[in-house]
């Protein structure tokens, strides 16, 4: 494929702009559109794991996501009285904290200022319209504007609306039987650097995680057998978060004290997107919108970062979008199938207990993973974790970098 063309990506979270970037490199002249008015700022901790890793490196970046790093040591689980049950330090077998620990708008912010200066973004912009002609897709904007370009690439996430226009047919949502939520809370004086967790009766888990000077972030994931609630009702979200609450110890507490004062949040079904192709024509998915495999598992930022590097490579390097698309994604999906089959309802409804015994069988089984003997005999050194790390995707070698 000839450099030089123009490419236009949806979505500025983080998928778009690390693609933004190789493709930048390889000499293409990149559109990103964000419907957002301005760049997304703060929102929850990602996770920057195995292969993800690698490709910051690749681009340059640790430096940045370092002086990012929400410092968080490990984690921590409590009992609903408040009480410790066991402590997974950073590097620890069973912990939730990864190496690399930044919230999502700080990350896509340092993904923003490695790329502004060589793409143009447009804020407040989205698609309502795509044709693909057969020489190039004819992209209509919301402000009635037509633009040609050579591909469109969608990063928009789990719920794309621009996806919708290409490949509805060819998407479904796998539904675990969970619903999560996202918030932040005001910091207060006894919050630390540790992550806290705490199981609760009926199938709710909630952990508090170290945000900023001032905020402390919230994860809540609570069973829920039907896909029911509306995503624009904002009255029944907020009842279900409290139901998902009440009596479920001093942490619940404090957060049902704040949660009138919340005013952004994320909630939603524990969903995975499942599309059976990645593309069509010259329309092409990457990240969330093409594989989400829910929160939960906390490799969705690596899962995006390596299929932003890998398209763009393949983009660069084939002679045409449809061979690069098909290597794309013959190479990913393997890769995103394992992460997303790590999950399942059985295992949903398993790690969320909903009894007291089950809850005490929990307790136990964290008090055996965290204990010295456990830890010493199956946490990796230093020098396994790195091996770990380069062997959890094989990238092909691109030119341009």
């Amino acid at each position: 494929m000839k450099i030089g063309k123009k490419i236009l990506i949806c979505g500025a979270g983080i998928a778009g702009p690390a693609c933004a970037y190789w493709l930048h490199k390889y000499g293409y002249a990149v559109v990103v559109v964000e419907r957002a008015q301005t760049l997304r700022d703060g929102g929850q901790n990602v996770d920057i794991k195995g292969a993800g890793q690698q490709v910051i490196k690749m681009m340059g970046l640790v430096d940045e996501i370092e002086a990012k790093d929400t410092l968080e040591q490990g984690q921590k689980y409590l009992d609903a009285a408040g009480n410790l049950i066991a402590t997974f330090p950073k590097g620890a077998i069973g912990t939730l904290t990864s190496d690399f620990e930044i919230l999502r708008g700080d990350f896509a912010r340092v993904l923003f200022e490695a790329t502004n200066a060589d793409c143009e973004y447009r804020f407040g912009r989205f698609v309502t319209d795509l044709e693909d002609t057969g020489a190039c897709m004819s992209v209509t904007f919301d402000d009635g504007s037509v633009e040609d370009f050579e591909l469109v690439i969608c990063a928009e996430g789990t719920s794309s609306a621009t996806r919708a226009k290409i490949l509805a047919q060819e998407t479904r949502f796998r539904y675990l039987g969970a619903y999560m939520s996202f918030f932040k809370i005001p910091r207060r004086p006894e919050d630390d650097n540790w992550a806290y967790s705490v199981n609760g009766v009926g199938g709710t888990f909630i952990t508090l995680r170290p945000g900023n000077e001032t905020e402390t972030t919230v994860l809540m994931t609570f069973l829920r057998k039907d896909l029911d609630i509306e995503g624009d009702n904002v009255a029944a979200r907020r009842r279900l978060l409290l139901q998902a609450l009440k009596g479920r110890g001093t942490i619940a507490d404090r957060i049902t004290v704040q949660l009138d004062t919340v005013e952004d949040f994320y909630f939603g079904p524990m969903s995975q997107v499942k599309a059976s192709t990645w593309s069509k024509g010259r329309f092409v998915l990457i990240g969330d919108a093409a594989h989400c495999p829910t929160p939960f598992t906390g490799a969705g930022t690596a899962l995006g970062l390596v299929g932003a590097y890998v398209l763009a490579g393949e983009i660069g390097r084939c002679e045409t979008h449809t061979e690069a698309f098909g290597v794309y994604e013959r190479l990913v999906r393997p890769y995103v199938e394992a992460s997303q089959n790590q999950l399942s309802p059985r295992l949903i409804r398993m790690l969320l207990v909903k009894t007291w015994f089950g809850i005490s069988l929990t307790h136990l089984t964290q008090r055996v993973f965290a204990s010295s003997v456990v830890q010493k005999l199956f946490r990796p050194s230093p020098a396994k974790r790195e091996k770990q790390v380069a062997e959890d995707f094989a990238f092909p070698s691109y030119g341009g970098r």
